[in-house]
């Protein structure tokens, strides 16, 4: 019986470990393009990027980008990058497409014509915020084609808050995990 309400305790608070920094990342949400925000500043640069022009965050983003975008190995050109971004700008907002690209850089190589047909795909089943807090949570979705959008995506906006939620753990587990040793010999 001990050993059973060790394992729960042991279960719950790995449970709480987990679900606490949902809190944090579920913060992401971003304005809806065209809309007005509580910032000026943010109106003003989703505005210049729905009305055509380059996102005044395209140099952030392209900096943030840590391959090489000449040489035989590139994965991308500066060109297709600087679509790829100005189309996440129109899409998801400046500032939130300069997140994406800093969460998941390799996001620029994804093709950028199917951006807008599966965010229109999952605004279909979900609605525009939550499509897009989807897709800022697993930047890996900007990779799915269009056909694949328009199936149920339930699975995927729950593997995105998982993804996001254990995002962090690696560099938690290794700060502890150096912790242990440093504090192994003090007790």
């Amino acid at each position: 019986m001990t050993r059973l309400f060790m394992t729960g305790n042991t279960l719950v608070a790995i449970v709480l470990f987990v679900m606490a920094p949902t809190i944090l990342v579920d913060g992401f949400a971003p304005p809806v393009v065209g809309t007005t925000t509580t910032t000026t500043t943010t109106t003003t640069k989703t505005s210049l990027c729905a009305r055509g022009k380059s996102s005044p965050l395209l140099g952030e983003a392209l900096e943030a980008y840590p391959f090489s975008f000449e040489g035989k190995r590139a994965m991308v050109s500066e060109q297709k990058a600087t679509v790829a971004f100005n189309e996440l700008a129109r899409l998801y907002g400046d500032d939130e497409a300069l997140a994406i690209v800093e969460l998941f850089p390799r996001s620029l190589c994804f093709d950028s014509t199917n951006y807008a047909p599966c965010l229109e795909a999952w605004t279909e089943q979900f609605g525009l915020e939550a499509s897009q807090g989807m897709v800022g949570r697993n930047p890996g979705l900007l990779g799915v084609k269009p056909f694949t959008a328009k199936e149920p995506a339930e699975a995927s906006m729950f593997f995105s808050y998982i993804i996001a939620v254990t995002r962090p753990l690696p560099k938690i587990i290794a700060v502890g995990l150096i912790l242990s040793i440093v504090t192994a010999g003090l007790g």
